[in-house]
């Protein structure tokens, strides 16, 4: 394992000087296409999406596109350096959070409010970054989960009420004369008009972390992962790749608080508590971390069962048989039981 993890990045390299490969990218020009023409479909086929579905199930599908967003980031990280995030939250919530305040304490308009929370986020994952990717495992998970609550613990203190009210909540208030890019506040509170800006917002990030994990950087980042210390010894410095890549992944994750602050019109700690980050983790797992869609089918089927499942009375014992079934049948979640199954089914084929 450790041969191949150092020869990784160095095929990476040679692979980058071939003609057929986008300069300074180290991706292929034809896998860029195809990778373009799947995100190009994937866009135009979700415009459809709020003409053959209802109300309820675009309410649904809007939750789930942004409990995506969350996911994505999350799965990003494990995928590519095995690091499991308990603390996203506080990059989605603090988005929120940033937003709420600059719309309602500031006057800011919809558009640089939504600017200002994204900056605020991706802000906060560089500063968290710093402090936590040195570590690894057990110690990376921690450390996240517990900057993740002191951050909650600090929105829901009496000093800081008047800005983010503590449990009661922030509306996002503004001037309904703005606009956000064009959608006034009564497009933006509504599922079915607001659900292409959030599935733009989902493709283009899936893109942009699929582009990422293709290129020469997403190489380095495996061979970070298989192996840090034969990295280190190659001449490869290991702090600067895995920083950039936890910063993408909490930036991916504020875009998703943005969008949730401006369709939902309300904040509250909830979007930083554990159960947030839990309900974010379960999504990934189940849709699968090792694949780029399997966080994104997760947090779609999570949404909709967890609305089964709390209308029964009995969600969390629901949750917990559902992961517990999906863990000990399909290891690798769905898309990656599903990608077995296919290899498999291939593999006896050419038996034939």
């Amino acid at each position: 394992m450790s041969t191949s993890t150092a020869k990784r990045p160095t095929v990476s390299v040679a692979v980058g000087t071939s003609s057929s490969d986008v300069s300074g990218i180290g991706l292929r020009r034809r896998l860029l296409l195809r990778g373009v023409t799947v995100a190009l479909i994937a866009l135009v086929a979700g415009q459809a999406v709020p003409f053959i579905a209802d109300r309820f199930l675009m309410s649904l599908l809007l939750d789930g596109a942004i409990l995506a967003l969350l996911a994505l980031g999350i799965g990003f990280l494990a995928r590519h350096l095995g690091l499991i995030s308990l603390g996203h939250t506080a990059f989605f919530g603090g988005a929120a959070y940033s937003l709420a305040i600059a719309a309602t304490h500031w006057d800011w308009g919809p558009t640089p409010a939504a600017v200002f929370g994204f900056g605020t986020g991706t802000v906060l994952a560089a500063g968290v970054g710093v402090l936590v990717v040195r570590a690894s495992g057990m110690a990376f998970l921690m450390l996240t989960l517990a900057l993740g609550q002191a951050l909650y613990q600090v929105c829901i203190q009496t000093a800081v009420r008047p800005y983010t009210g503590a449990f009661d909540g922030l509306q996002v208030e503004y001037d309904m004369a703005r606009t956000f890019f064009g959608l006034e506040a009564s497009e933006i509170t509504s599922a079915g008009i607001f659900w292409r800006v959030v599935w733009v917002a989902l493709v283009v990030s899936a893109f942009g972390l699929w582009l990422i994990g293709r290129s020469r950087f997403g190489t380095v980042l495996e061979g970070i992962r298989e192996n840090e210390e034969r990295m280190r010894f190659s001449g490869y410095a290991t702090f600067g790749p895995r920083l950039i890549a936890f910063i993408v992944s909490g930036a991916v994750a504020s875009l998703g608080g943005v969008l949730f602050a401006l369709n939902a019109g309300y904040v509250s700690p909830e979007t930083l508590s554990f159960v947030k980050a839990g309900d974010s983790l379960i999504a990934a797992i189940v849709g699968g971390i090792g694949t780029l869609l399997g966080p994104i089918i997760g947090a779609m089927l999570y949404i909709y069962a967890q609305t089964n499942f709390n209308a029964s009375g009995n969600l969390h014992l629901y949750t917990g048989i559902a992961l517990v079934l999906v863990l000990a049948l399909l290891p690798g979640g769905i898309t990656g039981g599903l990608t077995s199954m296919y290899r498999r089914f291939r593999a006896r084929l050419k038996g034939r």
